[in-house]
């Protein structure tokens, strides 16, 4: 989805939760505030990082109650736009789609690397889903519903196509093969239900719902085949690791309910329970947001927003960024360069791709994988455990 579009159609047209719901442990609002939850600060909208973006936006109020609603990367559900931005000719970058209005967002690429679908409000209000060659030829259009469909994620073996859609009334989950036919309801039920990822072996999904006791989003797996569904925690947007030598899946998760304040996440799958929940990466002015593994598993690529809690224009130096490192939270590094919103990152191959407007409309975009050496974080020494976790993310540039 567009980084708007989170906010305003469908994920982006997932109109977003509050802060509240988000503090729960995902970002998408699609749901209401538990009414202990903490409200999201009414003079502080969070940084414009995408207005039409389909999946998540990023202003912090609450729709309508019969309203799926669009949702941020903050977990939130609500309207918003991007402001203007600087052009970027450097030679890093790639920009694989192309829109003159509306926008595009939530980037995956099959194992192939050659075919990129993604979510675009291009040719209607709502967010329907496109596939492409990551060249940018033939171009498709998967679905055209009435409705919102977003966060598309290709399974292991390319056949399929699994993705979050309101066709059904509100936020729930869908496969389809990659043509666009057989679409097959997966999650029904009362909780909104976004962010889907495939098991290594493709016989499982991982995705968060908004939890209808705890108000808060919550992990949920579900086996394909015999549809037995588990809640293994609390958190959002979570990513599968590609590596079968372990079971484990990254996500996000508040420092505390009701924050906007994201820590990366990792947890162990076995036998269908949670285990080794591992805080990987946080930062003491920035959010950490949109976890996605390397192709080997051994590293993770995530955005960043800094000041969540602030009021922050788009096109700010430094303030949304795509980072990488390692599965330990080791070795940072910053892969954009602080222009525009960068969001919604995506690893394929050598290549990171994300959702960006740098080039003025939300497209997405690619940067090689290594191109952030010469931006690399200092982090603390292994033996001080503490002073790694509470690094700051800092601009280098400044």
């Amino acid at each position: 989805m567009t980084i708007n579009t989170a906010m305003k159609t469908g994920r982006l047209g997932i109109a977003m939760l509050v802060v509240a719901v988000v503090g729960s442990g995902c970002c998408c609002c699609w749901c209401h505030h538990a009414a202990d939850a903490m409200p999201a600060p009414a003079t502080a909208p969070v940084a414009r990082v995408s207005e039409n973006v389909v999946r998540f936006g990023t202003d912090g109020s609450a729709t309508s109650a019969d309203d799926p609603g669009a949702v941020n990367v903050f977990g939130e559900m609500k309207d918003i736009k991007a402001g203007p931005v600087r052009l970027v000719g450097d030679s890093n970058f790639q920009q694989h789609t192309f829109v003159e209005q509306g926008y595009d967002a939530d980037p995956a690429v099959d194992a192939t690397g050659k075919w990129l679908a993604f979510a675009s409000t291009r040719d209607s209000q709502h967010s329907n889903l496109y596939m492409q060659r990551v060249d940018g030829t033939a171009v498709m259009q998967l679905t055209s519903e009435a409705a919102d469909d977003a966060a598309p994620s290709f399974s292991p073996d390319g056949k399929q196509i699994v993705f979050a859609s309101t066709r059904s009334g509100n936020w729930q989950i869908f496969t389809m093969d990659v043509s666009g036919k057989n679409v097959t309801q997966v999650t029904t039920g009362a909780m909104q239900a976004i962010h889907p990822t495939w098991s290594p072996d493709g016989s499982r999904l991982a995705y968060c719902c908004l939890g209808s006791r705890s108000q808060q989003w919550e992990l949920w797996t579900t086996n394909l085949q015999t549809n037995e569904k588990r809640m293994i925690g609390y958190g959002l947007f979570p990513s599968w690791s590609p590596s079968r030598e372990v079971d484990r899946i990254a996500f996000q998760k508040p420092r505390q309910r009701g924050s906007r304040w994201f820590s990366l996440w990792t947890l162990d799958v076995i036998n269908g329970e949670a285990t080794h929940p591992t805080e990987v990466v946080t930062s003491a002015n920035a959010a950490i947001l949109s976890p996605t593994w390397s192709p080997d598993g051994s590293r993770l690529a995530f955005a960043t927003v800094m000041q969540p809690a602030q009021s922050v224009a788009p096109h700010s130096k430094g303030r949304t960024d795509v980072w990488v490192v390692n599965s330990d939270g080791a070795d940072r590094q910053r892969l954009t360069d602080g222009t525009g919103t960068n969001l919604m990152p995506f690893w394929s191959g050598e290549r990171v791709y994300f959702v960006s407007d740098r080039g003025g409309a939300e497209c997405i975009w690619s940067v090689r994988a290594d191109s952030g050496k010469a931006a690399a974080l200092p982090v603390a020494a292994k033996k001080d455990p503490a002073a790694q976790q509470d690094a700051s993310i800092r601009d280098p540039d400044r």
